[in-house]
């Protein structure tokens, strides 16, 4: 095990969020994320047949945004909005499987990884493990109904 990797969970948060601060900055992040999506899984370009494109790329990055913010304990408003995306992506809605969220995960550090000009390998074992905590509340809510 390399010993960089043992860091404690706040500093992999704040490495994940430089990395991710840094990769928005290339204005192809979107497109190389949804390119790097289908290439994973071909399946979930299904899901994507009728999207207006300039919007969807507009909700990857607030979604993001509030994915990255999540971390903040005493930000309700990002955690109030997870819940909203975990709702919109739920069986009863988009009904966005929770395996199909491996494949997002692969695709958002194959983006970071080409586009972060300051990557460095340990950042992908970061970011599976920090973006994993607010995916893993999203899916499960993947059942709960809403009142």
């Amino acid at each position: 095990m390399s010993k960089q990797r043992k860091k404690t969970w706040n500093e992999k948060v704040t490495e994940v969020r430089k990395c991710y601060f840094r990769s928005i900055e290339n204005p192809h992040f979107p497109k190389y994320f949804y390119r790097n999506l289908f290439f994973l899984s071909p399946k979930i370009e299904d899901y994507f047949k009728n999207t207006d494109w300039e919007h969807q790329e507009k909700a990857l990055m607030l979604g993001l945004s509030h994915l990255f913010h999540y971390f903040d304990e005493q930000d309700t408003f990002h955690h109030k909005q997870i819940v909203r995306l975990a709702n919109v992506h739920s069986h009863d809605n988009l009904n966005i499987h929770p395996h199909m969220y491996y494949y997002w995960i692969e695709a958002l550090v194959m983006t970071c990884k080409k586009v972060d000009p300051q990557w460095y390998e340990d950042l992908q074992y970061y970011l599976r493990e920090t973006v994993f905590f607010p995916i893993s509340f999203m899916i499960s809510l993947y059942h709960r109904h809403e009142d």
